[in-house]
């Protein structure tokens, strides 16, 4: 049967004093028991000490020390070096590196355990590695997902209009287009939008992006879509129509908020809480650049376009021409062609076309 004891020589700092004493430390089932070592002289009339003495604060033995094991406060056994143990009186005794004792007494917790062995250790990174990974990709949509729901959507309204104001005193400009051709693009739009879009407040406006005309669209949490000149010059009707359509989409959606709970996160919840959400969403959707939707939103909003597509009967191709166009006004205004520009509402466009293509290819009129 194996022994519960366990003896070693150690070093004793009684928690008055900087002075460290040598001690033999003894450890049973029940105690830890230790004596100045080498031991005191004793008189000639000392004689063992009884159970009940050695329980005693002060026991008969000079020096002698009694502790119970679940009175101690024991640090972490860690391989090559002295381990704590806390005493209740408040002095304190350091067992020496690799003694058995300080292990059968505290032991390792699984964290020491995995920071001790570099193979646990790597293996750890590489899971927390993935798991960042993966919750940045994934785990934040699909959290922000759920939790939409709870933002009312009088939020939205709030947000929407501290947005356009910051960006109408940044780079809005007021359009140079006819007025009666803004009139019949604005009038045909709220048509289609009432079949399409029957529950959702959609506002279209014009704008310059400052002295240039513009070659984008982007919509805003409180309805409002901004079509610039540049895009406005450059398409026909229906394009523009399927255009409206895909912003619509992100309204509809509510893409904006989505992305606002999922990139501010614990800001977000705190605006809500402090009753200045409203605030604080603008500033991180005007400064934070959060109109740059993922993959999975676009998919949605180009969705809803390829919808008012079929439902009000336009050429199956007109997202396909609406792309081509937008593609070759970003390279006429010096953007890369597989990048969006600030606030564009749009992922690589040659990934566009063709999703677009195929899309059109696939599609069976509405009736």
């Amino acid at each position: 049967m194996r022994s519960h004891t366990h003896t070693a020589t150690a070093r004793w700092f009684d928690g008055q004093e900087n002075r460290a004493q040598d001690v033999r430390v003894r450890l049973t089932r029940n105690h830890l028991e230790f004596m100045p070592w080498p031991p005191r002289p004793q008189t000639s009339t000392s004689a063992p000490p009884s159970e009940a003495e050695l329980a005693a604060s002060q026991p008969s033995r000079p020096g002698l020390r009694r502790y119970a094991r679940a009175s101690l406060q024991v640090g972490e056994w860690w391989r090559h070096s002295p381990t704590p143990v806390g005493l209740p009186d408040g002095g304190t005794i350091w067992l020496p590196a690799d003694c058995t004792m300080g292990r059968a007494l505290g032991g390792q917790s699984m964290g020491a355990q995995v920071i001790a062995s570099w193979p646990l250790a790597l293996c750890s990174l590489v899971a927390l590695i993935a798991l960042v990974v993966w919750f940045d990709r994934q785990g934040a949509g699909l959290l922000a997902r759920a939790a939409l729901p709870l933002v009312p959507r009088q939020l939205d309204v709030a947000v929407g209009e501290q947005v356009e104001q910051q960006l109408e005193h940044a780079w809005l400009k007021p359009s140079h287009l006819p007025l009666q051709r803004q009139l019949a693009i604005r009038e045909r739009f709220d048509g289609i939008a009432e079949r399409v879009f029957p529950d959702v407040y959609l506002d279209v406006r014009f704008a310059r992006q400052g002295d240039r005309p513009g070659f984008n669209a982007m919509a805003l949490p409180n309805g409002t879509i901004v079509l610039f000149d540049g895009l406005v010059e450059a398409m026909t009707d229906d394009e523009l129509m399927a255009v409206l359509g895909h912003e619509a989409g992100h309204v509809t959606h509510r893409h904006a908020m989505r992305q606002l709970v999922q990139g501010a996160g614990l800001l977000a919840v705190a605006g809500v809480m402090l009753g200045d959400f409203s605030t604080v969403a603008a500033g991180t959707l005007a400064t934070a650049q959060t109109l740059r939707y993922g993959r999975n939103a676009e998919r949605e909003s180009d969705a809803e376009a390829q919808r008012l597509i079929l439902r009000e009967h336009l050429p199956n191709e007109t997202l396909v021409g609406a792309w081509i166009k937008l593609r070759d006004g970003m390279r006429a205004e010096g953007h890369p062609a597989t990048g969006a520009a600030w606030l564009s509402t749009h992922p690589p466009i040659g990934e566009r076309i063709e999703s677009a293509r195929r899309a059109a290819q696939n599609a069976e009129p509405a009736h």
